[in-house]
């Protein structure tokens, strides 16, 4: 997507945040921005969306991070047109720990091993 103008002259962008939502479904919302904003302007623009307030709420308890396709950012970081800004939870289980858990099953164990926890059932 190329910066358009917006009728005064002055450049705008379009990008899009994208999250996932509880139920596993993603959400989308696309801004149009003045060329030279930042990720921080971007979420702003979350205030009009109905799922704005819980997210921005979510990322304010530091429980998302952002991201621009898939490298962390911060809310200065300057957007480019086209960007997907992504709303990322932290992981859940730890994935060495899962791939562990995932072999021991395989194995027919009920665990990784001995190592795998104080009581050695991961």
């Amino acid at each position: 997507m190329a910066a358009d103008e917006d009728g005064t002259g002055r450049a705008r962008i379009v990008v899009e945040i994208a999250w996932v939502d509880a139920d596993g479904s993603v959400g989308r919302h696309r801004v149009e921005l003045p060329a030279g904003a930042c990720v921080g302007d971007a979420l702003a623009a979350l205030r009009g969306h109905d799922r704005g307030g819980a997210l921005l709420d979510a990322l304010a308890r530091g429980e998302l991070t952002t991201a621009i396709y898939g490298e962390r950012c911060s809310a200065a970081s300057i957007l480019r047109a086209g960007d997907r800004i992504e709303l990322l939870a932290g992981l859940a289980v730890d994935p060495k720990l899962a791939r562990r858990l995932r072999a021991g099953r395989r194995r027919g164990g009920a665990g990784g091993g001995p190592d795998s926890g104080p009581d050695g059932a991961g």
